[in-house]
């Protein structure tokens, strides 16, 4: 799985910068083909995967909501095994709206760097259900939900790169269902740190990109299955964009990670790498 493959950065926001509240509006759609090379998997094997993802943006007014949706092995190989086993696809997706406190009390709450706050939310979702093969006990997937604050940032234009966005969210963590694992309660944090920009544009409009994000969970507690089972997770993810025009675009990723699922087992600690290509529309 590759989660969140292309956070925010990768469908083409390069043009837009985020500062205090202001009513504006906009929303960007993208559909992406993803072709994943070893990627990370605390049930089993590193694999091999193409990956279809459709995520969009949305700023209206106080609402800044972004999201995403993964199906992996869309051609269904069957020589991979993914989370639901062979012959099945795996989805999994993030909805994450965060409501601006600036804009609820219409006041400029900005402070130093930091150029608005949000109430931030999320929720994490997959379609497992019943028992699968790295999952043999029977359990109905992964359901959590985020409450925290966010904020966006600004950072100094550099000489050769630009920042077009940056945001950071700390959440508490409630797990409704997360394959037996400390369900039913609140169990642990995510500190999330997203941004974009620009490297260089050509003449003609093309451009290079990049964007970059990274998840630290943390705080979770003992369960029965602690040994194989971690309180924290890390993944790190930059990536470098092409952009040929304003809708198709082209991308390397490299992810670091580190108990990925919080989970030490298998190819949990193992980096991975993706080749992408994109189309946006923005409205």
């Amino acid at each position: 799985m590759l989660k969140k493959i292309l956070l925010l950065g990768s469908i083409g926001l390069s043009t837009i910068s985020f500062a205090k509240y202001e009513p504006w509006n906009f929303t960007v759609l993208e559909a992406s083909l993803i072709k994943g090379n070893a990627l990370p998997n605390g049930w089993g094997t590193s694999q091999k995967d193409v990956i279809f993802e459709i995520q969009g943006t949305t700023r209206y007014n106080l609402l800044d909501l972004y999201w995403f949706v993964d199906r992996s092995n869309i051609f269904k190989s069957r020589s991979l095994s993914d989370k639901n086993g062979v012959d099945d696809n795996y989805t999994y997706g993030e909805i994450s709206p965060r409501l601006s406190i600036d804009g609820l009390i219409n006041k400029d709450l900005s402070i130093g760097p930091i150029s608005e706050w949000f109430i931030a939310t999320q929720f994490d979702f997959d379609n497992v259900h019943g028992k699968s093969k790295y999952n043999p006990e029977k359990n109905e997937g992964l359901r959590k939900y985020y409450v925290g604050i966010g904020n966006y940032i600004s950072i100094p234009e550099m000489k050769y790169l630009k920042f077009d966005y940056f945001k950071t969210n700390l959440y508490a963590r409630y797990v409704d269902k997360n394959y037996g694992r400390n369900e039913d309660q609140w169990d642990g944090y995510l500190f999330n740190i997203a941004y974009g920009g620009t490297i260089y544009k050509f003449e003609n409009g093309m451009r290079f990109g990049f964007s970059g994000w990274l998840d630290y969970d943390f705080g979770a507690k003992n369960s029965s299955k602690a040994d194989i089972q971690t309180h924290d997770s890390l993944q790190w993810q930059n990536q470098i964009r092409f952009y040929l025009n304003n809708n198709l675009s082209l991308s390397y990723t490299y992810q670091i990670n580190n108990h990925f699922s919080q989970v030490d087992q298998y190819t949990s600690n193992k980096n991975n790498e993706s080749f992408g290509i994109h189309y946006a529309i923005m409205f």
